[in-house]
Formats: structure tokens, C-alpha cells, sequence
């Protein structure tokens, strides 16, 4: 399907997009069960239930944050309403959207031109504002991702890529192949960084292989102390990293192979159980029980 070309000036969004998908509910102590069915037939059916209670968070009021968010939010209703539309055509992009950063950007880049958009107000900013703008809805599309998927929060989500999107056109900052830009000699992650890097498990080993080398320099100085801010820094990144390392099979947990039986068997390859003395089987079960601690 070609690009889309929107006209959002002057427009206002509806509070509710798409129906609400109808959901069998029952209430126990204050909680919602809800009754979906495996695979959506629309997009309202792919969310869960928001809680009956919501807080609302406060703002930090940049210059332009509210203009971007109404572009924004302007664009992700007519994305949604268009996947809505056509959901067998995107339904697989809008499944793996829902659990991707990547895999939204690329389910915007087809529905949305977005040179066709006037993001002109956001060009004139303070670098220091579009930088803290930036990094803001870099963590409002975290913490969306983080929480039970509802349609609140994946418009929030798509919101703050759409957001995003549209500042680095403004400001010229491209991601970088793997979004891992960050400035000479920082050795610090931000949480969208982690995030791509757990989906990029060959990156993540070079990232890790970076910072375990910095680590390596760093001992071998004359002057090195384990109280310098930096190598406290180094830690912490390599903790980062090894905590969202993926073995082979898909888990993170690292299986550590039991010699125990090679032990014990080669201590009983050269016995004669049926010719055993009392003697010899004291000796025997106290190496058994020495090589078990």
C-alpha cells in the first residue's frame, strides 16, 4: 500500500479511535478478568484491558512538547485507523510492533511519509531542548514497551517513535545503524540502547567485548584503583549487558556441566563389586563422599 500524505493541521482527535473490543468481565477484588480470543480478527481484540485506576503523569513542559505531541498523536490516529482498516493486510507488522522498537519504526515507515509532515516548529529549538525532548520520548516509548500492552499504552508507544522521528529530522541526528551513537568515551546505555542491543545479540557481544577490553586497560595503569568513577561505570555497563545476553537456546541462563558422574564412575572402573572388602569399601565411599563436599 503507498505512503499516506496527512494533513494534520487543525486536527483534533477522538478520544476513542477504534471500538472497543467486546470482552467477557468478571470482577474479583477490584481486578478485571478478561476473555480474548488467541488470534485478533481486528486491532482492538490484539490489546489487553486497561486497570480500572490510572494515574496521570506530569509533564516537564519543554518549548514544543505539546505541539509534537499533537502532530504526533495526530499521525498515530490515522496509523491506527488505517491498520484497523486493512488489519489482514498488517496484522503480522502490527503484532511484532507491539513488542519491537525496530519492527514499529518499520510499520511507520509504511504508513507514514514523513517528509510530507511540517515539523518545522521543532527546527529553530535550542539544541539543549531537542536533546531533552528527544531523550523524553525515548523513555516514554520504554516504559510503554514495559507495561501490559493496552491500546493506551501502544499509542503512547507509537506516539513517542512517531515523536522521535520527527526531532531527528529536525535536528539532523539520524540513528545510527543499531542506534548505538553515543559520545566519545561514554560508556553509559540508555534504556532504548539496551533495548535494541537485546534484540541485536551480535552487537551486544561487540558492546560487551568494548567494554570488558576498557576494563582490561584500566587495570594494567599504574595508578588504577577499583574507587575510580569510571571503572564503577564500566561495571555497571557490563552488568547491563550481561543481563540481557541470550545464549544459543534462547535463554539467559548458562548451564555449567556436573562432572560428578565421570568422577564417581572412574573411581568404580577398575572395582570388583562382588569381591569388595569391608576395607576397601570404607576407602571407597569416603572418595565418593569427599569428591561430592
Amino acid at each position: 500500500m503507498a505512503k499516506k500524505t496527512m494533513n494534520i493541521e487543525n486536527q483534533t482527535i477522538d478520544s476513542e479511535v477504534l471500538e472497543e473490543a467486546t470482552v467477557e468481565e468478571t470482577v474479583v477484588d477490584d481486578t478485571v478478568e478478561e476473555t480474548v480470543n488467541s488470534e485478533p480478527a481486528t486491532i482492538s481484540e490484539a490489546f489487553e484491558t486497561a486497570n480500572v485506576t490510572s494515574a496521570t503523569s506530569g509533564s516537564r513542559g519543554l518549548t514544543g512538547t505539546a505541539q509534537l505531541t499533537s502532530t504526533a498523536s495526530a499521525i498515530v490516529a490515522d496509523v491506527i485507523k488505517t491498520i484497523n482498516d486493512n488489519f489482514a493486510d498488517y496484522k503480522e507488522d502490527f503484532m511484532a510492533s507491539k513488542a519491537s522498537h525496530d519492527s514499529m519504526d518499520k510499520l511507520l515507515n509504511k504508513l507514514v511519509d514523513f517528509e510530507a509532515i511540517d515539523y518545522s516548529f521543532l527546527s529553530d529549538l535550542p539544541e539543549a531542548i531537542t536533546d531533552g525532548m528527544l531523550k523524553s520520548q525515548q523513555s516514554k516509548r520504554s516504559r510503554a514497551k514495559s507495561k501490559v500492552m493496552t491500546m493506551d499504552n501502544y499509542k503512547s508507544m507509537m506516539t513517542g517513535a512517531v515523536s522521535e522521528r520527527l526531532l531527528r529530522l529536525a535536528t539532523g541526528k539520524v540513528k545510527s545503524a543499531g542506534g548505538m551513537r553515543r559520545q566519545a568515551g561514554s560508556v553509559e546505555f540508555s534504556e532504548e540502547q539496551l533495548e535494541m542491543l537485546k534484540e541485536n545479540q551480535e552487537q551486544l557481544r561487540k558492546e560487551l567485548r568494548n567494554v570488558q577490553s576498557k576494563k582490561s586497560i584500566m587495570k594494567s595503569k599504574t595508578e588504577f584503583t577499583t574507587e575510580d568513577d569510571r571503572w564503577q561505570a564500566l561495571l555497571v555497563a557490563e552488568a547491563q549487558l550481561k543481563n540481557i545476553r541470550v545464549s544459543a537456546t534462547g535463554t539467559t541462563t548458562i548451564v555449567e556441566v556436573d562432572r560428578t558422574k565421570d568422577a564417581v564412575a572412574n573411581i568404580l572402573k577398575d572395582i570388583d563389586t562382588n569381591q569388595l572388602k569391608a576395607v576397601d569399601s570404607k576407602q571407597m565411599l569416603a572418595d565418593i563422599k569427599a569428591l561430592l563436599g
